[in-house]
């Protein structure tokens, strides 16, 4: 299994979305990812990150509220917004990594 650290420095860029599992946009948010796979394919890596469960990330990356997304490439952070998002929104964030 690849680490978060891995995926966000591979050569293709990278979202992330801190959520809290427990609370009701998570499976909202499961269906944006999908969807985004969808649309994107091969070509971007997509991690749901637990914050409520990872710690270690939550604060390596500030995260203040959920959702939280972050595009990464190769490793560095790229652009970062917080709230609800809709697919066509979350396009436009990403497509600005490529």
């Amino acid at each position: 299994m690849k680490t978060f650290q891995s995926r966000i420095d591979e050569g293709i860029p990278s979202l992330a979305v801190f959520i809290h599992a427990a609370s009701q946009d998570a499976v909202e948010i499961k269906y944006l990812a999908e969807d985004l796979r969808k649309h994107f394919g091969e070509r971007i890596n997509i991690m749901r990150v637990d914050a409520s469960y990872d710690h270690r990330l939550k604060k390596q990356y500030d995260i203040k509220a959920y959702p939280t997304w972050i595009v990464f490439k190769d490793g560095q952070e790229l652009m970062r917004e917080s709230g609800h998002k809709t697919l066509d929104e979350l396009i436009k964030l990403v497509d600005r990594a490529f």
